[in-house]
């Protein structure tokens, strides 16, 4: 077993990168524990980790996250995530195309913050939180971790020497053999517990980050106090449920002492125009539903919250919940019957209304699903959620031309969304333009960091396709195009055994 995680650790630098980062910081518990001096930004973090070399491990992370089914693949719940990082980020010393975000599909209640400025926020911490303040301020927290440069000056003031040299190490470490026992188990530590637990950021990096995220907070008119109230929140839960204390606090400790200084802090900024997103209390109750094991219990969860209110009058953010948990188990005609007086209340709420047109779709209804979601397009002409749910509805309504027509039209989409690439694909398929679909899938590859799979895919295409003199140089170019990507993302010994193991499967 412990050489069979060490192999699989061969395969993926990624892995063995947050592994090391797990090693570095475990050395130093003792130091971590007590507030020192942090060293001044910029200079030790840059001569440590370069900018270019954090994004490098923040993507090979988020893509083993990827191929790992860990990151919630919704558009909607990441496109609203990414509205929160985007008002938070004007605020920043960062530009907002310096962060992404990613639900994690997790139900523990916490966050971390990757190198190059990849944020997961766990589903179990948006259903967790009762203001939009209150997720704001965590993800404000760890942005402010990814401006600070915290996990390269945190390698510099625990091991005193750059990662790429203790990276080294461990590789040749593992390379040569040693001790498959402590090898895997560093290892393993690594991969299951991607984020800041592992980082164990110093109280210090805590306090800075806090400083930094409450400031961040209040300029963009969310409630300072959002921060702080939460993590008093999972003070009082650690209380109820002794040792066994929620996740955040684990990988970011509260003290008494940071508790009052966030309290403090916050009073300091006057009182804001506090502006809360409609959209903010119905994402909570779609992560609850995108992450739930047991839809049959959820269901009756929303049943018993229904019959329990006290006025009787509806929830909508309820309502809508209940609504996305029948249609994940085939009720599409009562989800419709739900969402549709809520969608005539508020036509200018896209989760409503997106809501509702996935409900008609699955019940067959394709001809109201698509007029609901070309109003849509009017409404969110720049919503990446709208545009696939409509390509979405001309690909399973057999209209695979207008589908193509849709998607090839905007380059923007096609750039950033793996989920367009992969329709293309399958209507190229249907079409039996086995070039174009051989070049869509290596495009969703390519997307989802997935090179050796992308390399391996044309490769058979050009060994096995009959395709003509224009799709073998098209696939060629792109193939070209995938090594030198692959290289760039890994090495190219590291690049050679991921082809080499994919090629297996």
């Amino acid at each position: 077993m412990a050489r069979t995680l060490v192999m699989t650790a061969r395969r993926s630098i990624s892995r063995l990168l947050i592994g090391l980062l797990a090693c570095l910081t475990a050395v130093s518990t003792v130091a971590s524990a007590r507030d020192y001096q942090l060293p001044s930004i910029g200079q030790p973090a840059d001569a440590y980790m370069s900018p270019a070399e954090e994004d490098k491990i923040g993507r090979q992370v988020v893509a083993q996250l990827l191929e790992r089914s860990l990151i919630i693949e919704d558009v909607q719940l990441r496109e609203y995530l990414t509205s929160i990082g985007t008002r938070l980020a004007e605020h920043t010393s960062s530009d907002a195309s310096a962060f992404r975000f990613y639900p994690i599909d997790s139900s523990q209640i916490n966050a971390f913050a990757l190198p190059g400025g990849y944020i997961g926020i766990n589903a179990g911490l948006v259903t967790e939180t009762e203001t939009e303040s209150e997720l704001a301020g965590v993800v404000g927290h760890e942005m402010a971790h990814v401006t600070q440069r915290h996990i390269a000056r945190q390698i510099e003031a625990t091991s005193g020497m750059g990662w790429a040299t203790a990276a080294a190490i461990l590789v040749a470490a593992i390379a040569g053999g040693g001790d498959p026992d402590a090898i895997s188990a560093a290892v393993t530590a690594g991969v299951s517990n991607l984020g800041q637990q592992q980082t164990n950021y110093t109280r210090a990096h805590e306090f800075e980050a806090d400083r930094i995220g409450i400031r961040t907070l209040a300029a963009a008119d969310f409630n300072p106090d959002g921060m702080a109230s939460f993590f008093e929140k999972m003070q009082r839960r650690s209380r109820l449920y002794g040792n066994q204390l929620p996740e955040i606090l684990l990988s970011h400790p509260v003290s008494n002492t940071r508790m009052a200084e966030a309290e403090s802090r916050a009073k300091d900024y006057p009182s804001p125009s506090v502006r809360e997103s409609d959209a903010y209390p119905l994402m909570r109750e779609r992560a609850r539903v995108l992450m739930s094991r047991q839809l049959g219990e959820l269901v009756r969860y929303y049943e018993q919250r229904r019959a329990d209110a006290d006025d009787g009058q509806p929830n909508a953010a309820i309502d809508y919940g209940y609504a996305l948990a029948l249609s994940r188990i085939g009720r599409n005609a009562e989800a419709a019957q739900i969402l549709a007086p809520y969608v005539e209340q508020n036509p200018d709420s896209k989760a409503f209304t997106l809501a509702l047109a996935d409900a008609y779709s699955q019940a067959g209804d394709t001809g109201r699903a698509r007029d609901m979601l070309q109003t849509a397009r009017r409404q969110f002409p720049r919503s990446p959620a709208v545009k696939l749910d409509y390509a979405r509805l001309l690909v399973d309504g057999n209209d695979p031309e207008a589908a193509r027509a849709f998607l090839m039209q905007d380059r923007d989409l096609l750039g950033q969304s793996s989920e367009a690439q992969q329709m293309l694909a399958q209507v190229a398929g249907r079409q039996n333009n086995l070039g174009e679909a051989y070049y869509r899938q290596a495009k969703y590859y390519e997307l989802r960091g997935a090179f050796a799979p992308a390399i391996n895919q044309l490769r058979t295409a050009l060994q096995t396709a009959e395709l003509n003199a224009f799709d073998k140089a098209r696939l060629r170019a792109l193939l070209d195009q995938m090594v030198r990507a692959c290289h760039s993302a890994w090495s190219e010994r590291e690049c050679r055994e991921q082809v080499t193991a994919d090629a297996r499967y």
